[in-house]
C-alpha cells in the first residue's frame, strides 16, 4: 500500500481549488457534495490559503502546482496538483457515489486511467439503490446494537439481512416494506436475547 486511504470530513471547511478548466471544476463540485466552503481561485495567491483544511491544484501550469505544493506544505495543508503525485500530500481516488456509500479506486498515482477503467467496470455492477440501504442499515444502528448485545449474534444479524429479504427489498426501491421486514426480524432477535438471558 503506498497511501494510506482516508475519507475525510471537510463539511463547513474552507477548502481552495486553484485552476480554471474541467478538471478543477469537477474537484469543486466534489468539495461542495461533501459540504465543503469551496474558495475557486483562477490564480494563485499563498493567502488565500489561510484558514484552508486542504487545497487542489487542477488544470495549472506545472510552476503553479509546484508554488501551490510548496506553500501549502509549509503550512501543514493537504494539497493536491492534479496529474501531479510528486507535488501531493494526498491523491484523489477515482470514485463511486451511492450515497451514503462511497467506493473509492486508487493506484497510487501509478495509472489514473485504469483507475477509472476500474471505477467504469465497477459502477455498472454496484446496485443504484445500496446508499439506500446503507442509510436504512444507518436509520436502525444503535436500536440493533442495544437489542443484540453480543457482538457475534449482532454481526450474524446484520449478515443475514444484507443477504435476505430486507436488503432485496430495499435494494428495489421498496424502503418502506423494507423497513418494516427490519422491524420484525429486530423484534423476533431480540425476544430471542430474552429468551436466552431468561
Amino acid at each position: 500500500m503506498t497511501h494510506f486511504p482516508i475519507c475525510l470530513d471537510v463539511a463547513g471547511k474552507r477548502c481552495l481549488v486553484v485552476g480554471v478548466g474541467p478538471e478543477a471544476e469537477r474537484k469543486t463540485a466534489a468539495l461542495r457534495r461533501a459540504g465543503a466552503q469551496v474558495i475557486a481561485a483562477p490564480r494563485f495567491t499563498p493567502a488565500d490559503l489561510d484558514g484552508c483544511t486542504l487545497v487542489i491544484a487542477a488544470d495549472v501550469p506545472l510552476a503553479v502546482g509546484e508554488a501551490v505544493s510548496r506553500a501549502a506544505k509549509a503550512r501543514g495543508i493537504l494539497v493536491n496538483v492534479a496529474d501531479r503525485p510528486g507535488l501531493c500530500s494526498f491523491i484523489m481516488p477515482a470514485v463511486i457515489e451511492r450515497t451514503p456509500v462511497t467506493l473509492a479506486i486508487s493506484t497510487g498515482g501509478a495509472s489514473p486511467a485504469l483507475a477509472r477503467r476500474l471505477r467504469e467496470t465497477l459502477d455498472a455492477i454496484v446496485p443504484r439503490r445500496l446508499g439506500a440501504l446503507a442509510a436504512l442499515a444507518g436509520e436502525f444502528r444503535l436500536r440493533v446494537r442495544r437489542g443484540i448485545a453480543d457482538p457475534a449474534t449482532r454481526r450474524a444479524f446484520w449478515e443475514r439481512l444484507l443477504d435476505g429479504p430486507v436488503a432485496r427489498l430495499a435494494l428495489a426501491g421498496e424502503q418502506d416494506a423494507a423497513r418494516r421486514q427490519l422491524e420484525i426480524a429486530l423484534g423476533a432477535e431480540t425476544a430471542a436475547a430474552r429468551r436466552k438471558v431468561a
